[in-house]
């Protein structure tokens, strides 16, 4: 799915996001996330350092939802989509030469490999939850 420009520029400045999933029985859980990247043309990988019940649920049925916000113009966002948890393979690689610039030594346990399928606008106002795009 082509995402926005604006969006994916917004992923790309924030520090971090809301990272939504649920467990099989509906129980739901939400994180907050600060190593993520862009990685292929609509993949947002999401570094695991410490992550439990998101890395179970992401595996158990694959249900993510993101959003991000900024606090100075209002601009937010919520995608809704697919994950999929890896510990080994091309994205992991690139999550940790990434994390490998700005934390030296460090590693990622795995990662979240987020595809979006849907994005809605989040900020306040008339427009908020409008469909901006879907796959």
């Amino acid at each position: 799915m082509q995402l926005p420009e604006k969006v994916k520029a917004l992923f790309t400045t924030i520090s971090t996001l809301a990272m939504a999933t649920v467990r099989p029985d509906g129980t739901p859980n939400v994180v907050a996330m600060g190593r993520k990247y862009w990685f292929q043309e609509d993949q947002l990988i999401i570094g695991d350092m410490f992550m439990k019940a998101t890395k179970q649920n992401v595996v158990d049925n694959g249900r993510v939802s993101l959003c991000v916000w900024d606090d100075t113009s209002g601009e937010s966002y919520k995608l809704i989509g697919t994950g999929r948890y890896e510990t080994s393979g091309e994205a992991l690689d690139f999550a940790n030469s990434e994390l490998q610039k700005h934390k030296p030594g460090k590693k990622f346990k795995g990662v979240v490999i987020f595809e979006p399928t849907e994005v809605y606008d989040a900020a306040r106002g008339e427009c908020a939850g409008d469909l901006i795009t879907r796959q």
